[in-house]
């Protein structure tokens, strides 16, 4: 619901265009920003801004008193910042004890004036005198500053390379929403043409007309759509191709780097991390439960109320704003708990739909084997699977995970062999060769995709049933090429047909 001066409160509808303050969703750009300035370097030898860049690197103005920059402080990356793991105070402006007892002045119109009217120098200047809340990576606090630190470190960065003098603000339009065609997205002050679509929260005295400097812009001065917040949860974070920054960014910003001290969360560079465990089977009797990341961030202030949401591993976001009604009969609307009813309902089905893709796209039985003429050995192609000549594999979806069941390679069970690796004199343990085979895990090397061409993925195997994680690989068990003997290539075909490849055993089968 909107207001007016002279009209009062009236029933505009809210749409995915309405626009709304975003409050701290804007350290989720000021992280991303850093990448895409980064990636406009291409000249050789010169400094890569990324999360490991220390912060002086690129702000040599930037300073702590003497005892914290020498336990570490010198050392503050962006990815700490971006992370709040660097210790660096929630916030450098001071409202002073005086004004909150003194001249009641405690009040959210006027911490929000003070907060705002905060330049970029005074941020970094301020440092140089303010204690750090705790040493550098020692544990996690959420901090404004850190977030207003990466504005001024990547306006440093772009100016540098660019011979200009633009703001954050300013790079950020030009480099992020601009390209992504965020149309109803900015900073500062509300542009005329998008006045009718400001959604106005209800309450006494809403921040609608809080105009924020460019010292906290980076981290908490953006306003934007759902519409437009979904084009950049899409493009950068979701799509197969990440636009604007590299696959290797995106691997490294969805990554958690703490603990968050209430035991439940984690957090990653522009993100708050939260589980979710989904039961992907219809038996309640079987363990079957999956775990997902749920890589998020929250924005509130001034009446306003934000969310966003990646699940990588589902390929799917969510965006939730609201704002404070203020009037009788209208109940506050909490953006967490419509995330958290938005993933009941969508996480289960993405869920589903991504498991009935994957059975689509690898499950069945593989037959016509061939060499691919490594070795000089012959796969033998003729007799059946009920005969020792015969070479096939068998690939299975069972409660949303890829199985391999079998590998046989002329007779030879190749999930067996490698279990014989372990084994003494007596057969020992079955992993591979048990009945549930191998679990298939997508592993992304990029060296190993290239080997195979287009269309080619590469899976490692898991051990299935193990009662911890299995976070590591066994790749020091190669062929005499390096090849991993626990991995295998699907390799999908334009003309639809699918080939499982196992180097090891210089073997090729398809899909029949």
């Amino acid at each position: 619901m909107n207001e007016t001066d002279v009209e009062g409160y009236r029933d505009d509808p809210v749409t995915s265009d309405s626009i709304f303050r975003i409050m701290s969703v804007s350290k989720n750009f000021a992280m991303s920003s850093a990448f895409v300035v980064s990636n406009l370097q291409n000249q050789p030898g010169h400094l890569r801004l990324g999360l490991d860049t220390p912060l002086r690197m690129v702000l040599p103005e930037f300073s702590l008193p003497e005892e914290d920059w020498n336990d570490g402080g010198s050392e503050i990356t962006l990815g700490m910042l971006a992370s709040h793991t660097s210790g660096v105070p929630r916030e450098i402006y001071s409202t002073g004890f005086d004004m909150i007892i003194g001249t009641s002045k405690g009040d959210a119109p006027t911490i929000g004036a003070e907060w705002a009217s905060v330049t970029a120098h005074e941020v970094v200047s301020r440092m140089a005198t303010t204690k750090l809340m705790f040493a550098p990576g020692q544990r996690a606090a959420y901090s404004n500053v850190g977030a207003a630190l990466i504005g001024a470190a990547t306006a440093a960065y772009y100016n540098n390379i660019s011979n200009s003098s633009l703001s954050w603000s300013e790079i950020t339009t030009k480099q992020v929403l601009t390209p992504l065609n965020m149309t109803h997205s900015f900073f500062g002050h509300i542009p005329r043409l998008l006045k009718p679509f400001i959604a106005i929260p209800g309450i006494g005295d809403p921040w609608t007309d809080l105009l924020v400097g460019e010292g906290y812009n980076s981290a908490a001065g953006m306003w934007s759509s759902a519409n437009d917040l979904s084009k950049y949860l899409h493009a950068v974070w979701l799509s197969s191709s990440p636009e604007l920054i590299t696959k290797y960014q995106r691997r490294r910003s969805l990554k958690p780097a703490a603990n968050i001290p209430d035991g439940v969360q984690q957090a990653a560079p522009g993100w708050e991390v939260h589980l979710l465990t989904l039961n992907t089977s219809a038996n309640t009797s079987i363990d079957s439960a999956k775990t997902y990341s749920i890589y998020g961030k929250s924005g509130d202030g001034g009446g306003y109320h934000s969310w966003i949401d990646v699940i990588p591993n589902l390929g799917y976001g969510i965006v939730a704003l609201t704002q404070k009604s203020g009037l009788e009969g209208y109940a506050t609307l909490n953006p967490q708990n419509v995330r958290d009813i938005a993933h009941a309902i969508l996480a289960p089905a993405f869920s589903e739909a991504l498991a009935a893709r994957a059975a689509a796209r690898f499950a069945g039985t593989y037959t016509m084997g061939q060499d691919t003429g490594l070795y000089a050995d012959v796969v033998n192609t003729t007799g059946r699977a009920d005969n020792n000549t015969t070479t096939y594999a068998r690939l299975e979806v069972k409660d949303q995970i890829l199985y391999l069941r079998e590998l046989v390679v002329n007779g030879t069970n190749a999930l067996e062999a490698m279990d014989r690796l372990s084994w003494t004199v007596n057969a020992g343990s079955r992993f591979w060769s048990s009945e549930q085979g191998a679990m298939l895990e997508p592993s992304d090397g990029a060296a190993e995709h290239a080997e195979f061409g287009s269309g080619a993925q590469v899976f490692r195997f898991i051990f299935p049933g193990l009662p911890i994680c299995d976070w590591f690989d066994y790749d020091g068990w190669t062929d005499e090429r390096g090849w991993s003997l626990e991995k295998v290539v699907l390799v999908e075909k334009a003309d639809g047909e699918v080939e499982l490849r196992y180097p090891p055993f210089d073997v090729v089968v398809s899909r029949g």
